[in-house]
């Protein structure tokens, strides 16, 4: 993403720009996103939703939504937003996204050279030299934009500028839970779930949490995977448990007084009509009677084994470390880092491909330069 954006916006300013890209085809990944309907941005970007480096707060500072929605719209991508601020295109297709960016890329002037990993870049006195699928090219500016290893096996950082990233972390990603219960494989549950650190609450989202044979997956895990994931980046080790509240909008003590009311009924039956008979029989392994089940109810815990690997992740915690970039997002050797390979993260609901196209923007605005 932030590579087609910032290609689009210097090539319309007449600079002769190449995209130099490993795939087949440039923005493989913006074709997949957001389950294929593309979740493109939230009106309601803020620095809450993002870990707190200081050049996520530089870019979301400079450039805004409406910016942005403007520089879609010019690409001819016209959006919409749903009611939890999420913004979508109006086609719902992740696919035609990337389409109009390549041809948006293609009608600026850009050109592009796929099948093409770029290695051995060089400073020079007036420029840069790479090495471009074997043909050595001179530039006048190299950027590094190629997001991360989510979605594959794991990350590729060139070894000219490993010096200059932090360690890197797969984030809004499934969870591995300790002694899982596997019959509930498949489940959907919705409630209010809390992540605790060492014993102490540190974040808590509402939403609703699949159950998987190995642990807990959805967004609301993904949200907290964050967390784990950001701790993990900065070399920060904690045990970790997910906390359900299966009934958010009921009080524990009136949870019990509706299962106490229920005190003729045969023990298995009990949550009927209140829970999915699986997650119900999970809770009855327990014991005990109304007030014990209404608590276990409201507390239903897994203890966190680990992150799962890139290949299920959605973004990537870590990158280049702040203090190795200037105001104008360049290393000390002049090459410029945009989007995802920074050291930005941000939730679900479209804030990391807001993020990668904000960083092009405000890269590219000679305003700021």
């Amino acid at each position: 993403m932030s590579g087609l954006c910032y290609g689009i916006l210097c090539a319309r300013k007449g600079h002769d720009v190449l995209i130099c890209e490993k795939n087949a085809r440039v923005g493989k990944k913006i074709s997949v996103t957001g389950n294929g309907r593309c979740n493109l941005g939230n009106q309601n970007v803020s620095e809450r939703f993002y870990n707190d480096g200081a050049v996520v707060k530089r870019v979301l500072n400079a450039v805004s939504v409406a910016e942005y929605l403007e520089f879609l719209r010019q690409c001819g991508i016209i959006t919409f937003t749903d009611g939890a601020g999420r913004i979508y295109p109006l086609c719902e297709s992740a696919p035609a996204v990337a389409e109009c960016l390549r041809y948006a890329y293609e009608r600026a002037g850009g050109k592009t050279q796929c099948n093409c990993a770029v290695t051995d870049v060089r400073k020079q006195n007036d420029g840069f030299t790479a090495n471009c699928g074997g043909r050595t090219l001179y530039f006048d500016e190299v950027v590094v934009c190629c997001g991360s290893g989510s979605g594959c096996d794991s990350p590729v950082v060139d070894e000219g500028l490993k010096k200059y990233f932090t360690p890197l972390v797969p984030s809004l990603v499934p969870v591995r839970v300790k002694g899982m219960d596997k019959t509930l494989n498949g489940i959907r549950q919705k409630g209010v779930v809390t992540l605790y650190s060492d014993g102490k609450p540190v974040a808590t989202e509402r939403g609703e949490v699949q159950f998987k044979e190995y642990g807990l997956s959805g967004i609301c895990i993904f949200n907290l995977s964050a967390v784990i994931a950001r701790d993990k980046a900065k070399g920060k080790v904690h045990d970790y448990k997910f906390v359900l509240d299966a009934f958010p909008d009921f009080s524990q003590s009136r949870l019990a007084d509706v299962l106490r009311a229920r005190s003729g009924w045969e023990r298995d039956k009990l949550f009927y009509g209140l829970l999915h008979n699986k997650v119900a029989q999970h809770l009855l392994k327990i014991g005990g009677g109304a007030d014990e089940l209404a608590f276990a109810a409201k507390n239903v815990s897994f203890s966190c084994e680990k992150l799962l690997d890139y290949s299920m992740s959605q973004v990537t915690a870590g990158g280049v470390a702040d203090n190795f970039v200037d105001e104008k997002l360049r290393l000390p050797n002049g090459v410029r880092v945009l989007g995802e390979a920074l050291n930005a993260d941000g939730l679900c609901g479209g804030y990391n491909l807001f993020f990668a196209a904000a960083s092009a923007i405000y890269a590219s605005d000679g305003g700021r330069e």
